[in-house]
């Protein structure tokens, strides 16, 4: 399995059992009332999303020097894209835009 892959797992684990908002649960046409966070819990997910950020940086330069294949889907790429954008960070630098 690619390393980026992976982090991707990782991470996609963690957020789908800690929140109800996950994004693979609200379809694309929908509003959905999401309740109030604390500052607290969103200042936890920002830093989880840039520490997996930072890390998929490395996960990248590490496939790529080990000769790993693509093997990250782009489903769980744009999970990934859409929990990074509730709180503000971009993943298209690291990952590439969603469609790429």
């Amino acid at each position: 399995m690619c390393t980026v892959s992976m982090i991707g797992d990782h991470y996609n684990n963690i957020w789908k059992e800690r929140y109800k908002f996950y994004p693979n649960r609200i379809p694309d046409n929908v509003t959905v009332p999401v309740k109030h966070v604390s500052q607290y819990e969103f200042d936890q997910l920002k830093r989880q999303v840039e520490e997996m950020k930072l890390l998929l940086e490395r996960a990248i330069k590490y496939d790529e020097e080990n000769d790993e294949p693509h093997c990250e889907t782009e489903e769980k790429m744009e999970l990934l894209r859409k929990m990074a954008a509730l709180v503000g960070v971009d993943l298209d630098e690291v990952i590439g835009a969603a469609g790429q």
